[in-house]
């Protein structure tokens, strides 16, 4: 179900196009993602980091991060990055879909984001308590007025949608106007 472009303010729909496209840009980004990891399926992931990361960037080899970084690229295999660049992707059909369908105002994309970031809200808050970092507080606090706003626009939207239960089923005749029958079988 489209919404009507006439019951939304100028305003939200701006807005809603701004969450499409920040959707899109995740999309793009995980896509990017996705064909990085399957292309470095076929190289040893390590000396690559080595030759395009730590040497021309002269980062410390011996430090804890590059380290650990390390460490946990020679850990990867052929499949393991087949299986991460396909979530990769997975990830970006899922933004992909959510931001095209907020940009065509979907009414099932809303629905969508706010399901799809509520529920990866909690994983994001646990990796915000393990570390606190001032982009990761932004990623968060922007993905909480993101589903905030839509549950808003969405709870309005069903409230616009169902009239008050007192108006069903009775007739918008004013009380004084006299009912035809009665006028009819009174003569």
């Amino acid at each position: 179900m489209t919404i009507p472009a006439s019951k939304m303010a100028p305003w939200e729909d701006v807005v809603l196009r701004v969450i499409a496209i920040y959707k899109l840009l995740h999309a793009s980004f995980f896509i990017a993602v996705g064909f990085g990891l399957l292309q470095l399926r076929h190289h040893n992931v390590v000396q690559f980091l080595n030759d395009y990361i730590v040497v021309p960037y002269h980062l410390n080899p011996e430090s804890r991060v590059v380290d650990a970084v390390l460490e946990a690229a020679s850990n990867l295999t052929f499949h393991k990055l087949v299986f991460l660049g396909y979530t990769a992707f997975f990830y970006a059909a899922l933004f992909a879909a959510e931001g095209i369908g907020l940009y065509l105002r979907k009414r099932w994309a809303e629905y969508m984001v706010v399901i799809v970031t509520g529920s990866l809200l909690p994983i994001e808050f646990y990796e915000l308590y393990l570390k606190l970092a001032w982009w990761k507080f932004g990623i968060v606090v922007g993905n909480l007025l993101i589903v905030l706003y839509l549950i808003h626009r969405l709870l309005l939207e069903a409230n616009n949608d169902n009239p008050p239960e007192g108006s069903k089923g009775k007739s918008h005749q004013p009380a004084s106007t006299p009912d035809k029958r009665a006028v009819s079988d009174a003569s």
